[in-house]
């Protein structure tokens, strides 16, 4: 009796066993799997994320040579993630500035009625999203930013993550919700992740970093570097925190970033704060090797996001 109840419950345990692995199998797919599955949704993205509208908050905020608060500028904009006329297939961040410093910026209302007229007599795609730029960007300090709400996780891109290795660091909870953890590092020189190159319309994906990095170290390799944090139930991209560096021959910090994402009603995860830090690299007097000091920072932060027409976003955004 008793070797027919052990055999019994040595079947449970082993169907318990087999259930459990293939749960977990169902649960946790491997690295390649999760990645594959986020750049889907990355691209998923990219074609929904098109003619909304939200408030816009960007504070800049300047540091001394000693890494001190040197002085705040706030900038509030109406955003558009912009559809082009020339090209549907390209979107841009078209920013309408109604107030910086607490101060309404006077005649908002027409100007963005002006400058929406003049938008339509721009001849070539280039020089629409230009204008687009540099309207967008007249009231920034020291340092442009923009693009980056436009596209997700670009080291997932297809033309660019060969580039990467990428590590699967676990999972968690991160604000309610069960995400996976993942690192990555670029291992070698990409011709789409370049400093002070070329603008280009190209499909591609890429990132451009303009840095005034001192002369003997202009030759040195820039690597990127951060961690994703991806949804475990859809795969989408909740969290990324970035790090672009110069070897020198440790790397050395120029650019910090941070990506937040937040729930919308379009079937995607939309941007809710975005950080960027800026560093300069000082030389020492001592021993003649460098040392980032924190030069600019810039927060975004944004309201929910909803659809709007495109003929009248900005000439009435009530």
């Amino acid at each position: 009796m008793l070797r027919t109840i052990f055999a019994v419950f040595s079947f449970i345990l082993l169907n318990f066993a087999v259930a459990m692995a293939q749960d977990s199998a169902q649960t946790s797919p491997n690295l390649e799997t999760i990645l594959s599955e986020a750049q889907k949704q990355t691209e998923f993205y990219k074609e929904t994320f098109r003619n909304l509208l939200a408030e816009e908050t960007k504070v800049f905020e300047e540091f001394d040579k000693d890494g001190n608060s040197d002085g705040r500028t706030a900038v509030k904009s109406i955003f558009l993630v912009y559809q082009s006329g020339r090209n549907a297939n390209v979107t841009t961040e078209l920013r309408n500035v109604v107030e910086v410093n607490g101060k309404l910026v006077p005649n908002s209302q027409k100007r963005s009625d002006d400058f929406l007229a003049e938008l339509e007599k721009t001849t070539t795609l280039e020089k629409e999203l230009n204008k687009i730029q540099r309207e967008g960007a007249k009231y920034d300090k020291t340092i442009e930013v923009y693009g980056l709400t436009l596209n997700e996780a670009v080291v997932l891109s297809p033309n660019i993550r060969p580039f990467f290795e990428f590590k699967l660091l676990g999972r968690e909870n991160y604000q309610g919700n069960d995400v996976y953890i993942i690192s990555y590092q670029q291992t070698r020189k990409s011709p789409y992740i370049v400093i002070n190159g070329k603008d280009s319309v190209s499909n591609e994906a890429g990132l451009n970093f303009k840095f005034d990095i001192p002369g003997s170290l202009k030759n040195n390799d820039n690597f990127l570097r951060g961690k994703l944090w991806i949804d475990a139930k859809d795969f989408q991209l909740r969290r990324e925190e970035q790090e672009l560096t110069v070897n020198s021959p440790a790397p050395l910090t120029l650019l910090t970033a941070g990506f937040e994402y937040q729930p919308s009603n379009y079937g995607i995860l939309v941007p809710k704060t975005i950080s960027l830090t800026t560093f300069e690299l000082k030389k020492q007097k001592s021993d003649g090797n460098f040392i980032p000091i924190k030069d600019t920072s810039v927060n975004f932060d944004y309201s929910k996001f909803r659809q709007t027409n495109v003929e009248v976003q900005i000439l009435d955004d009530k």
